[in-house]
């Protein structure tokens, strides 16, 4: 009866050992929120860990085993889902989750690796690169809605600038009414934005509801938000709220034209300020002959460069899009 007992302890405890060495050889990730952290870089970052432990000759390498092969970015996003590294079979494989052998077969990627793929994966599995800064730059597809190119500009423009100024802003570091500041990525990300989650972000819903309700930003009398910029911002939200420097959109090699370039310039910096019937001291943007007017007269370029008063305030717009203006200027500020 002895025998018995201390034979099933034995069991027992031999079974204890292989359950914890198994877990032992799983990596397990504690929740991160990847929209708050510094963007990953594809080139930087990624790159050189698949191609370093996966494609390895016989393994991931361009003749992909198993199907897969991780020696450049259109074959690693086969293994891909942009946004969730739970769903991802290359985060799996490198976990152990679903996989009969933990990836790479010769030993486990390192913690820090493995969480660098993850947060890129997080982020929207992009292919980015970085510059000697530290600054990111897509090459994700034209339209993608950057938070620094798009947003903040949008952001500052038409909530955060000081009351001190020329408008009804409210959301700046002096004011910060409420206890919102959107003049900065942190500032926005700290208690106005829930990542994929547009309907239940304070940036959005405030902008979004009804004109008349008594949280609708920016405030009456002042201009809402256009649709066009309303979209954006959904959809920067929705894609997870990224702190993305993209490419420029600014192009000065072309024919320049009020529809083409001059109107979204001018929607992004100036139309929250200068239109509708309480547009600041007078002055209104929101039509191409009214633009036209401060064009010829020299108001708007002295304004833009700052050799009058700086407009818009708190900021400037880029010297592409300066160089926009004057181009436009030149050629004899066509509208179409």
């Amino acid at each position: 009866m002895n025998r018995k007992k201390t034979l099933r302890i034995s069991l027992i405890l031999v079974f204890a050992a292989v359950g914890l060495a198994l877990v032992q050889t799983r990596c397990r990730h504690d929740d991160l929120n990847s929209a708050t952290l510094d963007k990953v870089c594809y080139e930087r970052d990624i790159a050189p860990i698949f191609l370093r432990s996966c494609a390895t000759t016989g393994c991931h390498d361009s003749r992909g085993k198993g199907g897969y092969s991780f020696n450049d970015y259109t074959s690693v996003m086969k293994a891909i889902t942009p946004y969730n590294a739970q769903k991802s079979k290359a985060y799996k494989a490198i976990t152990g989750k679903g996989f009969i052998q933990l990836m790479p077969p010769a030993g486990a990627l390192s913690q820090n690796e493995r969480i660098l793929i993850r947060v890129w994966i997080d982020q929207g599995a992009e292919q980015t690169t970085c510059t000697t800064t530290g600054v990111v730059i897509s090459k994700s597809p034209a339209d993608k809605v950057c938070f620094q190119r798009d947003i903040l500009p949008v952001l500052i423009s038409s909530c955060g600038i000081s009351a001190t100024a020329t408008t009804a802003g409210c959301h700046d570091q002096v004011t910060h009414k409420e206890g919102y500041i959107v003049t900065s990525y942190a500032s926005v990300m700290s208690n106005m934005v829930n990542a994929g989650s547009p309907t239940t972000s304070k940036l959005y819903t405030s902008i979004s509801g009804s004109p008349s309700s008594e949280n609708f930003m920016p405030p009456q009398p002042y201009a809402a938000l256009t649709k066009a910029v309303k979209d954006s911002i959904f959809n920067w939200i929705k894609n997870g709220a990224l702190n993305d420097v993209c490419v420029s959109s600014c192009d000065t090699t072309g024919v320049i034209t009020y529809q083409n370039q001059i109107a979204t310039l001018v929607s992004k910096n100036c139309i929250s300020c200068h239109s509708g019937s309480n547009a600041s001291k007078g002055i209104l943007l929101d039509s191409y002959a009214s633009v036209k007017t401060y064009l010829d007269n020299g108001k708007l370029l002295a304004a833009v460069k700052g050799t009058s008063i700086q407009m818009p305030p708190g900021y400037k717009i880029t010297s592409c899009e300066l160089r926009e203006i004057e181009l436009w200027k030149a050629n004899g500020a066509l509208q179409n």
